[in-house]
C-alpha cells in the first residue's frame, strides 16, 4: 500500500510515473510489471493528443485489472482577480506569474 499527497499537478505524469513505475521514487507499494512501465514510456513520449488518449485508456484498464488505486479528493485552486488588474496567469500548479501583471486604470 502506498499513500502520497500530491497536492496540484499540472500534467497527469506525476500521478502515473511516481507511485507505480517499477523504479519510480514514491513507488511505495513496491508495485512492478514491465507492461505498465512500457505504456507508460509510450504515454510520456507520445505528441499526438488522440494516441496519448489511447495509451491512457490503456494504461486505465491495466491498472483496474490489476491493482486497488483510490484518489479520495481533489484540490481546486481558484484565482480571482479585478476588471481593473491584467496579465495575472495562474498555473496549472495553482502558482502565479506576475511579470506582466498589472493594474490599468
Amino acid at each position: 500500500m502506498g499513500i502520497v499527497n500530491y497536492g496540484h499537478r499540472g500534467v497527469p505524469h506525476v500521478y502515473l510515473a511516481a507511485p507505480l513505475l517499477s523504479d519510480g521514487t514514491w513507488n511505495a507499494s513496491h508495485y512492478t510489471n514491465p507492461d505498465y512501465d512500457a505504456l507508460f514510456a509510450q504515454f510520456n513520449a507520445e505528441l499526438d493528443l488522440g494516441a496519448q488518449r489511447d495509451l491512457a485508456g490503456q494504461i486505465q484498464t491495466l491498472l483496474n485489472e490489476e491493482i486497488p488505486y483510490a484518489v479520495p479528493y481533489f484540490l481546486d485552486f481558484i484565482s480571482v482577480t479585478s476588471a481593473d488588474f491584467e496579465g495575472l496567469v495562474t498555473t496549472g500548479m495553482g502558482h502565479f506569474d506576475i511579470l506582466n501583471a498589472r493594474f490599468s486604470g
